[in-house]
Order: C-alpha cells, then structure tokens, then sequence
C-alpha cells in the first residue's frame, strides 16, 4: 500500500507530537501531568487517528504500531510508580521508557516512507536482541572493528556461536560491514544503553 500524503502528514504530526513530549515541549496545561498522563492527552489521540485511517490498508503494521504504542504506555506508567517509591529506579527506568519512544518514532518514519515492499514486523530492532548481541552493539558504539577485534571488545570468544550473532545483527540490517569492518547502521544507534 502506498500512502497518501495526507496520511503522510498524520504520521509525520504523531512523530511531531512524540518527538515534543521527549523534550517537555508541550502546551502548559499539559506539561504539569506525569509522563504517562502526557502521552495519554497529548500523543494518543494522535496515535490513534493514523492507526485508524492505516487500520484498512495496512492491518499488520496498525498492530505493530500499536503494540509499540501499548509498551511505551505501560513503560510510562511503571515509571511513574516507581518515582513513588525509588527515584533511582526509576531514573534509569525513564532511560528505558525513552528508549522506547525512539523505537517508536523510528518505525513511525519506516512506515511514512512505506513503498509497499513488506510488512513492518515486531522483530525490529530490540525485541530480538540478546545478551550476545548486545554486548556486540555496545562494544561497537559508533566505531567500527573486525569480526576478531570486536568479540575480545565484546568479552567473547570469536568462535561459531559469536560468528552467528554478528551475522544474525548484519542480515536484519542492525550492523553494516565494509572494511575495515563492522559497524552499527546510524538508524540503530538508540539500541546503545544509555549510560546513568
């Protein structure tokens, strides 16, 4: 399905919306709610009239979306629980909930430039990575190294297991190779862990 540019445009204010609410830039009577609160009055009526207008052409990527959606609320919400009870927890908990929202933002722009080849799947980007690969990513930071130079940075033994991991992250599209070696695709810089 190729998307209208009206379409276009409802995403493109949803990614406006979230994008704003990352940095605080909301109307005032807004700004003073909790995060979740925020995201319930100031991104979700955006999120769901794109879901709604996608739903007919686009099923499987409107419930993509919408499972990202519902793990950025739930994400929203814990958090503002434990600022009850555990402010440091919930400080590298937040690190996490924006990690999220950059999920989110990133396969909102996928599906904006939509050509119609292939479905947007729930594989993208963090749900599939393990502690291998993670330990890969953060390695690599915005570096780039050899198969061999990359698993001692990784603390691992450069052997079949780990060859596969770096194959794994390079068929999905999470890392490049181009000599002098591996490196992380700039659209997958917010899977490095941010640090407290």
């Amino acid at each position: 399905m190729t998307l209208t540019s009206e379409q276009i445009a409802e995403i493109e204010r949803l990614i406006d919306r979230l994008k704003k609410w990352q940095r605080g830039e909301m109307p005032h009577a807004i700004k003073d709610f909790s995060r979740y609160i925020q995201l319930l009055r100031f991104v979700e009526p955006q999120a769901n009239i794109v879901l709604m207008d996608l739903s007919a052409g686009m099923p499987d990527t409107v419930r993509v979306v919408h499972v990202k959606l519902q793990q950025l609320l739930l994400k929203a919400s814990q958090v503002d629980i434990l600022k009850q009870d555990n402010t440091d927890e919930a400080r590298r908990e937040d690190s996490n909930l924006m990690r999220l929202a950059r999920d989110l933002v990133l396969m909102l722009q996928r599906v904006a430039k939509d050509t119609g080849q292939g479905t947007l799947t729930l594989n993208d980007a963090e749900n599939g990575i393990n502690d291998t690969e993670q330990d890969i990513i953060e390695a690599l930071g915005s570096g780039t190294l050899t198969g061999e130079k990359l698993a001692k940075e990784a603390g691992h033994p450069y052997n079949f297991k780990f060859k596969s991991s770096l194959s794994g992250l390079r068929k999905r599209g999470i890392l490049g190779n181009k000599a002098p070696g591996y490196f992380l695709e700039p659209e997958y810089e917010f899977l490095l862990k941010e640090s407290d």
